[in-house]
């Protein structure tokens, strides 16, 4: 689903660099550096709160120049000079965005990974630095603040443009999203098995969504997920060694804590005509083909109910709603509960 978008003048270039450096620019890169960190082009993973700051790196003849502190480079420290020092440059920033929030890797033809459609979408401030903000502007913000978005510069050198990757740079096999060299920055809302979830915010609902291996999973890598490979992600961003699977394969990797349908009244009862509890937040609730977490309890508190919160992604990004507005309410429900613990694992990002 997009939303309707009216075009943005992007502001004027900022011009930067030193006019009597002639010098040819051969390069341009987007670094990010989280909090006090150093700037690298790997991929970027912050908590809500922390600071991310994108650099612009600029090479010329074998020199690099940024206004980054500390630069990291396929995981080396890299000498650099100021981008005062650089040749002259306009510069300009994109975010690189899903164009819209609901894609399928299926059709008639049967499963291929579809080719998602990303656009160029100029900010409105930018010049060496640019802070990280993830909130889409193509597709609905569900994440107010948390999210994925990637960045793409674009520098003129008198008649000549040098851009970072954007988006035009696919992975190509096994993929329908974009490589690692376009600048990607998630951050995510706390440390919280739902935390980690809100990733994956801002990026489409993938259809069957898939991965020539777990480790180069579309959800892995941030392109999207369907249902299930969405509630995977973050037990896997937690520490848990899952593999990615399918509303029917949860069963076997969780524990049942109940189950039931919904009443005239929007409360879950069980067979024995007995509320369901709401049992925690992030647990799974499971529907026939369907899955999400719980987010919040509202309603009647302390038992399960249409109006309680479900985070889950379905024909749209990743969002929080009522249980009731899902399609799914009249569906009977299982809680369930993965079998292993999931805890915050602080060797990760």
């Amino acid at each position: 689903m997009a939303v309707p978008h009216t075009p943005v003048a992007p502001p004027p270039p900022a011009r930067l660099g030193d006019a009597t450096n002639a010098t040819r620019i051969t390069r341009a890169r987007v670094v990010a550096a989280v909090a006090d960190g150093p700037a690298s082009d790997r991929p970027a993973y912050a908590r809500a709160g922390q600071r991310v700051v994108l650099y612009a790196v600029i090479e010329a003849e074998r020199a690099v120049f940024t206004d980054a502190p500390r630069v990291e480079l396929h995981g080396k420290s890299v000498v650099t000079r100021s981008l005062a020092e650089a040749p002259a440059f306009a510069i300009a920033w994109n975010k690189v965005e899903p164009a819209a929030a609901n894609v399928t890797n299926e059709d008639d033809a049967g499963f291929h990974f579809a080719q998602i459609d990303y656009r160029a979408t100029p900010t409105q401030r930018g010049g060496a630095t640019l802070v990280a903000d993830v909130r889409p502007t193509l597709t609905p913000d569900h994440g107010n603040g948390v999210g994925t978005m990637r960045y793409q510069i674009v520098v003129s050198q008198d008649e000549r443009v040098v851009a970072s990757p954007g988006p035009e740079a696919h992975r190509g096999k096994g993929s329908g999203g974009l490589g690692d060299d376009v600048q990607r920055v998630s951050i995510r809302r706390d440390d919280s098995y739902l935390g980690y979830l809100t990733e994956m915010y801002g990026q489409p609902y993938v259809w069957a969504s898939a991965g020539l291996t777990d480790a180069t999973h579309q959800s892995e890598r941030l392109e999207g997920s369907d249902c299930a490979d969405f509630i995977v992600y973050g037990a896997r961003r937690m520490g848990a060694k899952l593999a990615y699977t399918w509303t029917g394969g949860l069963p076997q990797i969780t524990k049942l804590l109940a189950a039931g349908s919904r009443g005239p009244d929007g409360i879950y009862r069980d067979t024995k005509d007995q509320p369901v509890p709401f049992t925690r937040v992030g647990d799974l609730i499971l529907f026939p083909r369907h899955v999400g977490a719980l987010a919040e309890d509202r309603g009647t508190i302390g038992v399960l109910d249409d109006q309680d919160l479900v985070m889950h992604t379905l024909f749209d990004s990743p969002k929080e709603q009522p249980l009731a507005d899902t399609g799914y309410a009249d569906k009977p429900a299982e809680l369930r509960r993965f079998t292993r613990d999931l805890r915050p694992d602080r060797s990760r990002n």
